[in-house]
């Protein structure tokens, strides 16, 4: 702990709006999440978790019964997965495939370049909120919507001085990408959050410092929607490691496979059209901006295989996600022309367990070890915080 606080004196962390940033830190390392967060290691497939799952009823107001709300069937999804025994000529920029019951890679080209990832990003914010906020019963709050909440380009239509609950926002951000509903779970989490900054500034701190424990050390958030903003940036390798965790979240993976419906007044549609397209697709999250271009993180789960691909920059989107995915079920069958025993890729590099809340029952040790880990990159990332 003494060489984590000498390299914050040494980059120059001194006076009162160094002591602001290192309390920052520690309050976030002893409590920001609520709640344990346990993750299944990875070499224990997730199969009950990346099922297509129906999704749990919405309430309108706290005190009410709520509506029994139920996915819309999309379309019949094509014939496949097809055989591809050979990996296929990827265009986008980066691309990532991987075992989701293992982690093992199975193709990669340029995954740990750093690039912008649109509203992929919005993966980390629903996990980060989850990790706060872990059931419906937490979800039924509700906020009201301010007019920095309201950002532009995707949206849910919401309302300036609207109140609507943390169940519709989660949702509205995981179906719709709606950039707004991204800022008011944002703010929301974030004025509970002790510290310096603003809320959203908070929570964006805490999306960071989650990443770093799930092993995404080439990511960097600004935002909790994802617009093109200088210092928000990640990497296939990174992405494929949030969709891991994601497919681990029953409650999320519920709200991504949900259709379309109207929600406490508000038009669903799932943008995510692999979901409609690709036979035993399963999520996850699509985005589009100038500076990133078509991205996606894509799971599908077919003859007891779960794969994950994730595509950055992609000019043919169709084509490299569903190559990819073919390609990755052929293999797993056995069916390629290199075999999976051939393939030296690597595996993704996953912890045991995710955040949790550090204890006073905690021993020294394991209290030292965990605020390391969240100081260590909540003093990375305190230079891109106006206090």
């Amino acid at each position: 702990m003494n060489e984590v606080i000498n390299r914050f004196l040494e980059g120059g962390g001194k006076g009162l709006l160094g002591l602001l940033a290192l309390w920052l830190g520690l309050q976030f390392a002893l409590g920001v999440a609520q709640a344990e967060i346990t993750v299944a290691p990875s070499s224990q497939p997730p199969t009950q978790a990346v099922t297509p799952v129906s999704r749990a009823p919405l309430t309108a107001k706290p005190a009410t019964t709520p509506p029994i709300l139920s996915p819309s069937p999309g379309p019949s999804p094509t014939p496949g997965p097809k055989l591809v025994k050979k990996p296929p000529a990827v265009a986008a920029a980066s691309a990532l495939l991987v075992d989701a019951d293992t982690g093992r890679i199975l193709y990669s080209k340029n995954a740990r370049t750093q690039r912008p990832m649109a509203s992929t990003t919005k993966l980390m914010t629903a996990l980060t909120f989850l990790s706060i906020y872990p059931d419906r019963t937490a979800l039924q709050a509700r906020t009201t919507v301010v007019e920095d909440d309201l950002v532009g380009e995707a949206s849910m239509g919401l309302r300036l001085g609207e109140q609507i609950s943390l169940n519709a926002l989660l949702l509205g951000l995981l179906t719709n990408s709606a950039n707004e509903a991204g800022m008011s779970l944002a703010r929301y989490a974030g004025a509970r959050m002790s510290g310096p900054a603003e809320p959203v500034e908070r929570f964006v701190a805490a999306m960071n410092a989650y990443a770093l424990s799930l092993g995404m050390y080439d990511t960097h958030f600004m935002n909790p929607h994802g617009l093109d903003q200088p210092g928000h940036y990640s990497t296939a390798y990174d992405l494929a490691i949030s969709g891991m965790f994601a497919l681990r979240q029953p409650l999320l993976l519920a709200d991504m496979q949900f259709m379309s419906g109207t929600v406490e007044g508000h038009q669903i549609f799932n943008v995510n059209n692999f979901l409609r397209r690709y036979p035993g697709a399963t999520g996850l999250k699509p985005g589009l901006t100038d500076d990133a271009g078509p991205c996606l993180v894509a799971t599908a789960r077919n003859n007891g295989h779960n794969v994950l691909a994730v595509v950055l920059n992609s000019p043919r989107m169709i084509a490299d996600v569903d190559g990819l995915m073919d390609y990755g079920f052929t293999l797993l069958a056995g069916q390629a022309e290199t075999p999976l025993s051939a393939l030296n890729l690597g595996s993704l590099n996953l912890p045991k367990v995710g955040v949790r809340r550090v204890k006073a029952a905690d021993s020294p040790k394991a209290l030292e070890a965990a605020l390391r880990l969240q100081l260590d990159y909540t003093l990375r990332l305190l230079a891109n915080l106006d206090f």
